[in-house]
């Protein structure tokens, strides 16, 4: 039993780890995700906000040289760049206009610097020769004004440009240091890792805790169920607080009353063969013990007689004793047919014939031709031979019982002076006798075929009047769905 619980709490812990490993399994990949496409979508924003930034300064840097006469300055001095980009550090620029570099910062010559294409402005990633990290762009213009364009070339290139190359375009290139933006992204990344672990951390703290208080009705019910046994078959499970244990517990509850059920009949059965026994063995323990001390002259086969006698009585008492129980509790399956009830009847009154002639009893018995039933043919050999022999056994000797077996109904009466009004009530209960008398009678009889009768959905009343004990049965109606399997006949 031990073993058995801690399988069953290895069972229980295992099923919480499940459920925690994949609750904290799940919530760990969501946030994972979540973070990761949040992280994402920022570096992609910042990215595009600094290189839009980039391109606002390399506009406002050619709009500088399409109005100003910088041409003479091939680079520029620090101290002579724009205030918008010397304060932002490292900073590299050049000018080309149709092929020559018209101006540039100090060592942007030495930058790989990409090339424009179709009009638009074009972003890359380069290094200068520190191993600095620069973001540049290229943006072409159009110069505004054949001024601007000859005060840009040299008289080498002014006459060719007037000949027919008015047309001319020049490209500016900026690049800055992008350590600023990949510093800001590292940050985000470095607090988004952090709230990450900082969550895996709760998430293995808090969901144990929440697994358990959820399964929380699981562990009150193991509880509720240690207190139901055998010693407290009518208890049953109360209402469960979370929906998804009702049907549970509605079918335990089912498997208990199946349990308590069978407990009950198991206990009628043990406490009638008890109580039924005590008789015939209290009589056989006294027979054979006074013939041990006491020998008498008594003939053997008639000893013997005597113990088989006694050992037909507890036979009869415990075949009776297991047919009510099985009846009782639906083993004893009903198999109706068309059940001859007429020879049935007349089979009935042969085998009680004898105890009829011994008792000198008045047999009126009035049979219709004929009389069929639907019913099952062994329980109607049980109800109806029940109440023939309890008829016979316990009518006065030298009295008349009459006998009806009709289509509509099968009576059967016979004197009871002794009875009363109550005791007919009390007639169909198990092990009830008027007589406490020895006898090879269990005081089952009636209670057997009353339960025969309910099997088979068939009507017995038992009624007292003027001293008469009267028994009716009446057959079954017959449902239009039932179809007889098959027409019994007794010989």
């Amino acid at each position: 039993m031990q073993g058995a619980e801690n399988r069953s709490m290895k069972q229980a812990i295992s099923l919480r780890l499940r459920i925690t490993l994949f609750l904290a399994t799940a919530i760990m990949l969501t946030l994972g995700a979540a973070i990761w496409v949040i992280d994402s979508r920022i570096d992609t924003e910042v990215s595009q906000r600094a290189d839009a930034n980039l391109l606002e300064r390399a506009q406002a840097l050619s709009d500088i040289f399409r109005v100003g006469r910088i041409s003479d300055m091939t680079t520029f001095p620090s101290g002579q760049l724009p205030e918008f980009l010397a304060d932002d550090g490292l900073v590299y620029f050049v000018i080309h206009c149709d092929g020559q570099d018209v101006a540039s910062s100090a060592a942007a010559a030495a930058l790989r610097w990409p090339v424009a294409a179709d009009g638009k402005p074009h972003f890359a990633d380069l290094s200068d020769p520190r191993g600095s990290e620069l973001r540049a762009v290229v943006l072409p213009f159009v110069p505004e004004s054949a001024l601007t364009r000859h005060s840009i070339l040299s008289d080498k290139h002014a006459a060719a440009h007037a000949n027919g190359h008015a047309g001319s375009s020049c490209s500016l290139g900026l690049a800055v240091d992008r350590s600023e933006v990949e510093d800001f992204q590292g940050s985000m990344d470095t607090i988004f890792v952090g709230s990450l672990m900082l969550a895996m951390m709760v998430v293995v703290v808090l969901v144990p805790l929440l697994v358990s208080r959820g399964l929380r009705p699981l562990s009150q019910l193991a509880e509720a169920m240690r207190g139901i046994g055998p010693e407290t078959p009518e208890r049953r499970l109360a209402g469960a607080n979370a929906h998804e244990l009702k049907p549970l517990m509605t079918r335990f509850n089912e498997v208990l009353t199946r349990m308590e059920d069978g407990l009950v009949r198991e206990r009628q059965f043990a406490s009638g063969v008890a109580h039924e026994l005590r008789t015939p063995l209290a009589e056989l323990r006294t027979l054979v013990e006074v013939e041990l001390r006491y020998p008498s002259d008594r003939d053997l086969r008639a000893m013997l007689a005597d113990i088989g006698n006694i050992g037909i009585e507890m036979e009869c008492m415990v075949n009776a004793l297991l047919l009510l129980t099985r009846i009782e509790a639906g083993i004893e399956q009903v198999q109706t047919q068309s059940v001859d009830v007429a020879a049935l009847t007349r089979k009935l009154l042969e085998r009680h014939q004898r105890d009829i002639n011994l008792r000198q009893l008045d047999m009126d018995a009035r049979i219709e031709p004929g009389v069929r039933w639907h019913g099952d043919v062994t329980l109607l050999d049980v109800l109806l031979g029940n109440l023939l022999g309890n008829a016979v056994a316990y009518a006065p000797a030298g009295s008349r019982i009459s006998l009806d077996c009709e289509s509509q109904a099968w009576r059967l009466s016979n004197a009871a002076s002794d009875l009363t009004a109550g005791d007919v009530a009390l007639m169909s209960q198990r092990f009830w006798r008027k007589d406490k008398a020895t006898g090879v009678h269990t005081g089952l009889g009636v209670a057997l075929a009353a339960a025969a009768a309910r099997a088979q959905g068939i009507r017995l009343n038992l009624s007292l009047h003027e001293g008469q004990l009267c028994a009716r049965v009446e057959p079954r109606v017959h449902a239009p769905g039932d179809r007889p399997s098959s027409a019994s006949s007794w010989a």
